[in-house]
Order: structure tokens, then sequence, then C-alpha cells
């Protein structure tokens, strides 16, 4: 895979690894406010799990793919930020 390749696919996954990381923790918040602590903890290790393979799977690719991975999570958790304001259920 060359490195144009490398950066496009980890940017993607990223960014799509860190929308599903970053939206899930509003529904994991509401489960551990409802008291449903096992259920959110259950959740919470799938989603770091999920990003910890996404990660792992892009360092099979490279250097390159795992640094624009990681700039595609941090777009992720701006994004999420902005159109999801402070906001507590």
């Amino acid at each position: 895979m060359n490195p144009i390749e490398q950066v496009m696919a980890g940017l993607a996954l990223g960014l799509a690894g860190g929308l599903v990381h970053f939206l899930s923790l509003a529904w994991n918040l509401k489960l551990f406010l409802a008291g449903r602590t096992w259920r959110a903890l259950g959740i919470q290790i799938l989603r770091l799990t999920v990003t910890v393979a996404v990660l792992a799977g892009l360092a099979h690719w490279g250097a390159l793919a795992v640094l624009a991975g990681l700039a595609g999570l941090l777009v992720a958790r701006h994004l999420t930020l902005r159109t999801r304001r402070a906001t507590t259920p």
C-alpha cells in the first residue's frame, strides 16, 4: 500500500471509529445515570476494544496509517463536541 493510500485509509477508518466511539459515549452515560452499571461497563469495554482494534489494524499498514487514524479520531472528537455542546441527560 502506498503512503497516500495509507493516509486516506487511516483517516477514513479513524474518523469512522472515532464517531462510533464518541457518539456512543452519550449512550454509555445514560446507562450509568440510570443505574445500569454492569451494562454501562460492558459498553465501555466494547467502545475501548473497538477503538484499540481499529488502531491495531491500522498498525499493520504502517506508521502513516496509524498517525492518520489518530488524526481522524481527533477530528471525530471535535465534530462530536461541536454538535453536542455540554448537554447532560
